[in-house]
């Protein structure tokens, strides 16, 4: 039984704690072992495998890399021109201070007793067999594939060395993507489809160490927007439990879907006198953000700024910025009309178009029939269709796992936001798994409540 978890954006909390209690992870694993116990009933020696599949660390949204002067992982110390650009700063102290921020999160009240629930012995709840574990990077957490001794932290913390028979070692790299025939599954995070997630050729491993537009938005627009917050004091004769709470209010920005509606979520949620610091925290981090050089370069005609497409990828950001600048200087109405122009952008299609287009999929003799990413935080399955010779047809499916997160989701109408919690996760089963089963099968779990 192969069980697939995405998108935990476990975090320091600096830039606002959005770490679910350890609760939830307990009422997981319940789930996963009730779910293996009616497996054994078919096959008593069946073993749970779970692969995490990316952003289980977010080393993005955060304000650690505010306080380093320099060493930051998208810092050159050179003129740098075209595709250069996007390769990792030749200094690597910002490695070392990677280490630093893993441990930092670590040691975060609702993350630490995570090791102890998803990373200790768990033979006792599925049948006296150890479960595998596995992990793939995603694009929050991609640093972790630059330094061995992160890697040796994550080994430690999801307990990957459990049930094997000899340890994981952190000199290799945790790999990208993982292939399992005999669940029929292929599994990737699936931000290498994502522009502004990832910069480069997904064939090409070296790419993965490439810097992605996401890492800046996320870190020195998006953070930089709370860790201004985080510098306000307050005026003579201002209660400073208003400041406290502005802040608070601004740190779910982090949880906004999609990017696009961050515009609008800001215009609607922020008014009298918080408007007045919303709008001084929107020039610091949009004042600091145009400055980056990476930033220049991404927009720039020799980037992705293509005269012969009217809406790319860089127009879009550039939107974006456009409006955050409305809203600094107060123009609300200009700021809307703005998002308007691009709120009608499906963030998600690609990823289908993409999932039925896998060279493992599409390859001879595959067995492939789930193409399973996440990333995108929406649970969803779209069967695609049938695959290979008529003697041995198969029916492929792409499945995105969700995401452990709360979510504020603009409405269809675009007047109000909606908050809630997920708790999405993806099953898989062989045929000897469930009874009556002509070829592997899959349950795709999406726990959705209402925050109070």
């Amino acid at each position: 039984m192969l069980v697939v978890i995405s998108d935990l954006h476990l975090a320091d909390g600096t830039a606002g704690d959005h770490n679910l209690k350890p609760q939830v992870y307990h009422d997981l694993l319940d789930r996963i072992a009730d779910a293996h116990a009616k497996v054994r009933q078919v096959n008593p020696q069946s073993r749970v495998e779970i692969i995490y599949a990316g952003n289980i660390f977010d080393m993005r949204r955060t304000h650690f890399w505010h306080q380093q002067l320099e060493h930051r992982p998208w810092r050159h110390f050179q003129n740098v021109e075209k595709e250069g650009h996007a390769r990792p700063p030749q200094s690597t102290e910002y490695l070392n201070l990677a280490v630093q921020l893993f441990n930092q999160i670590m040691i975060h009240p609702n993350v630490s007793p995570i090791k102890s629930i998803l990373g200790d012995e768990l033979a006792d709840r599925f049948g006296g067999i150890e479960p595998l574990r596995q992990y793939i990077p995603g694009d929050s957490d991609r640093l972790i594939n630059m330094h061995p001794s992160i890697r040796a932290r994550v080994i430690d913390f999801l307990g990957l060395d459990l049930g094997r028979a000899g340890n994981w070692d952190p000199n290799g790299l945790f790999a990208n993507k993982i292939v399992d025939h005999n669940h029929g599954v292929m599994v990737r995070h699936g931000h290498e489809y994502d522009v502004y997630s990832f910069e480069g050729d997904p064939q090409k491993p070296e790419d993965y160490f490439n810097i992605p537009m996401a890492d800046l938005i996320n870190t020195e627009l998006f953070a930089r927007l709370t860790y201004h917050a985080s510098l306000l004091q307050p005026q003579p004769g201002t209660d400073p439990q208003f400041i406290a709470g502005f802040r608070k209010k601004l740190e779910q920005i982090d949880n906004v879907r999609p990017v696009s509606s961050v515009v609008k979520w800001l215009a609607r949620h922020f008014v009298g006198e918080e408007k007045k610091l919303l709008q001084a925290c929107i020039e610091n981090a949009v004042t600091n953000f145009e400055a980056q050089p990476y930033v220049k370069w991404w927009l720039s005609s020799s980037g992705h700024d293509k005269w012969y497409n009217p809406l790319d990828e860089a127009d879009r950001l550039e939107f974006l910025i456009s409006g955050l600048k409305h809203l600094w200087v107060g123009k609300t109405d200009a700021a809307l009309a703005v998002y308007d122009k691009f709120s009608n952008y499906d963030p998600f299609e690609r990823y289908v178009e993409r999932a039925e287009n896998e060279p493992d999929l599409l390859a001879e003799g595959s067995r492939i029939q789930f193409v399973v990413y996440g990333h995108t935080h929406v649970a969803q399955h779209v069967p695609l269709g049938v695959m290979g010779e008529e003697s041995n047809q198969r029916l492929v499916h792409y499945i995105n796992t969700g995401s452990l997160r709360p979510t504020h989701t603009v409405t269809r109408d675009g007047r109000a936001f909606h908050v809630t919690e997920s708790l999405d996760y993806t099953i898989f089963y062989r045929q000897d798994e469930r009874a009556g089963a002509t070829s592997p099968t899959f349950e795709l779990y999406s726990g959705e409540r209402s925050r109070i």
